[in-house]
């Protein structure tokens, strides 16, 4: 089960304003940060290296030194977060965003959402859907 102290961890992020994600990023977030977006997604820290491109060792050692992410790597993981914070939103549920990112979607060419959050790009076509799902027009 997600902790929902996680997600919220996730929502104290400035995650619709670029300008100031930008700088966090640039700065690169907190290495914890890994483990908030893994248990709001329901999963180990390791099983969210495919998200966010980066290894389940590299992701331990970053833990483990309780250090930040290089900016390249905060680039990715703010990705997932203002994915999943957005999904929760349309979804109104935490639980049926973790859901619904799991599923292979005939809208994206039977892909899971979560496999698409991988590039900025998969992350987008994501966001367009969950907009055209708030608006109706496909379920």
């Amino acid at each position: 089960m997600a902790s929902t102290a996680s997600a919220a961890l996730l929502l104290s992020y400035p995650l619709g304003n670029d300008l100031k994600m930008a700088e966090l990023v640039s700065r690169g977030l907190p290495a914890a940060t890994l483990r908030s977006l893994a248990r709001a997604l329901g999963l180990q820290p390791a099983g969210i290296a495919p998200l966010v491109n980066i290894t389940g060792k590299t992701i331990s050692r970053r833990l483990d030194a309780k250090g930040r992410l290089k900016p390249d790597e905060s680039e990715r993981v703010a990705r997932a977060m203002r994915v999943f914070v957005r999904a929760a939103e349309v979804l109104e549920s935490e639980d049926k965003a973790r859901s619904w990112l799991a599923q292979p979607l005939e809208v994206l060419g039977g892909r899971t959402p979560m496999a698409l959050m991988a590039s900025e790009q998969g992350a987008r076509e994501v966001e367009q859907a969950l907009g055209r799902l708030e608006d109706g027009v496909f379920a």
